[in-house]
């Protein structure tokens, strides 16, 4: 299968995969909340994003990415075998200074944690212990969706995702069915997700037929992968210090319950972070390729804005939905107790309207090695979200932690790292942002005005005359995009499929008729 027909299927096992986990935490989990409770549904999402805080690659699978897409544009396949010995090498040291962080943080999380009971504190030092084994476990295994992404292999990788989410999913509702609770929801996770490991370790053996080089060594490629993936675990670091640590914060001033009201807001962004990311990972040998042939800013820009203009769409659609509807639709599937939920996914998802368009830049740093800017933003963009945290959180609780993260990324995101992309990378924002943004600001509006309309005049009570009504407002959506906001690439690109499936369907008939 060639590279754009690649793409193309990996896009759409993309959007299905969201589609999986759209339904999932629209349905799922509110099921699950309600299983296992709100608080240990808080405790369980305080124990992950604890996790999550330390297992991270630290920039190893984006230099993985990077050199091995590099290489193979330059058409030195050999050079593989050897890059990996190296990292993997690396990820084991790393590895036990992880596991080292995490006994720390098991000994004394009753001085650290000072909100939660006794009684919350018991059951999450279990939880603590399964989920960080897990992460020890899997840590050294985080290269794998690298190489996959290297090599194009876009099909396998969106398959594999959306058969770990199912497989997830139908083992929880299992043990949540007979009654296990929260020890066992923990623990089937943790196993599927070693399932899909050793699945993907399969695959590559018998597709990509890569060979490790463990006694590899080579100071010039060492210091080449530190360049830049001191700069990535900078990122990492970064960003989990403007949301993932928000769990934490919440859990030394707030307790279980604000955990758990910010994590459900958090988690509908992350919603529409796959939504608008689906096609991220996709683009990067393809930036690597402009980059290394070419080195074209412009042609830089133009891809970003083709790309751009197709995710805006997606969450420009979120984004609509979310301020007119997103109350309505919490509560009604929720409960009052999540109703601040609202505010927390708005903080962090409207700032995404811009950031979530601009993956081709950022891809563009990686492909030039020159991520340290993107760093830099974070750094401010994380001490900004923690402070403003920090100060709001004890009084506000999850509201509050939901808005310093908001001020945090529209400060360092949205504004600092714009200007970067413009004056250091001499990429046309402006222009960006007149081709992508200001096109299809004017559908937006009117949606918008639509779907307050409704709301007004038809407030609802069940989330059946709300998805009714939900849907009226995308149709709307949908027939002003088509009418005022595509351009003929974008018609094609959406109507082309249809089309063709209408012709087929038009000749298999016409035939039955002759």
């Amino acid at each position: 299968m060639n590279e754009t027909k690649q793409i193309k299927a990996g896009a759409l096992l993309s959007y299905f995969g969201v589609a999986i986990n759209i339904l999932a935490g629209l349905l799922y989990t509110p099921w699950m909340v309600r299983q296992i409770g709100q608080s240990d549904y808080g405790l369980y999402t305080l124990a992950t994003s604890v996790t999550a805080f330390f297992l991270m690659d630290f920039g190893i699978s984006g230099a993985i990415s990077r050199l091995i897409s590099r290489y193979r544009a330059q058409g030195r396949e050999d050079e593989v075998k050897n890059i990996l010995g190296l990292t993997y090498k690396m990820y084991l040291v790393i590895d036990g200074l992880i596991f080292l962080a995490l006994f720390i943080i098991f000994l004394f999380m009753q001085n650290i944690f000072v909100r939660l009971s006794a009684a919350e504190i018991e059951k999450f030092r279990i939880v603590f212990v399964m989920v960080g084994f897990y992460s020890l476990l899997s840590f050294p295994f985080i290269p794998l969706n690298s190489i996959l992404t290297s090599y194009e292999k876009f099909t396998a990788l969106k398959g594999f995702d959306i058969f770990s989410k199912l497989l997830s999913i139908s083992l929880v509702c299992s043990v949540l069915f007979l009654g296990l609770g929260l020890y066992a929801l923990v623990l089937t996770n943790c196993l599927s997700a070693i399932v899909i490991i050793v699945l993907k370790l399969i695959y590559l053996k018998r597709s990509v037929h890569i060979k490790i080089n463990f006694k590899f060594k080579d100071k010039k490629m060492l210091l080449n992968i530190f360049s830049f993936s001191i700069w990535a675990t900078i990122i990492s670091v970064a960003a989990r210090l403007i949301i993932n640590i928000s769990p934490s914060i919440l859990g030394m001033f707030s307790g279980a319950i604000q955990i758990s009201v910010f994590s459900y807001g958090a988690s509908l962004e992350g919603y529409t972070w796959m939504l608008a990311n689906a096609l991220n990972g996709l683009l990067l040998p393809k930036v690597t390729r402009i980059t290394v042939q070419e080195n074209n800013p412009e042609k830089i820009t133009s891809l970003m804005i083709k790309v751009g203009r197709i995710q805006l769409l997606i969450i420009g659609l979120v984004a609509v939905g979310l301020i007119t509807m997103g109350k309505e639709f919490i509560i009604l599937l929720m409960g009052e107790n999540f109703a601040n939920s609202y505010y927390v996914a708005l903080c962090l998802i409207l700032p995404g309207v811009v950031t979530m368009t601009q993956d081709v830049a950022y891809n563009y740093l990686v492909a030039m090695n020159e991520i340290k800017w993107r760093a830099l933003d974070y750094i401010g963009a994380s001490v900004i979200s923690i402070l403003l945290s920090l100060l709001l959180t004890p009084k506000f609780g999850a509201v509050g932690a939901g808005v310093a993260a908001g001020i945090g990324i529209v400060i360092g995101h949205v504004i600092v790292m714009n200007v970067i992309y413009h004056r250091v990378f001499h990429l046309d924002i402006p222009r960006f942002f007149k081709e992508c943004h200001l096109k299809l600001a004017l559908p937006m509006i009117l949606t918008a005005a639509v779907a307050v309309l409704l709301q007004v005049l038809f407030p609802v009570h069940s989330l059946i005359l709300f998805f009714v009504k939900a849907v009226a407002v995308g149709a709307v959506y949908v027939l002003l995009m088509g009418l005022i906001g595509l351009n003929s690439f974008e018609k094609q690109l959406f109507l082309g499929p249809v089309m063709k499936i209408g012709n087929a369907i038009k000749a298999k008939f016409g035939k039955r008729s002759s």
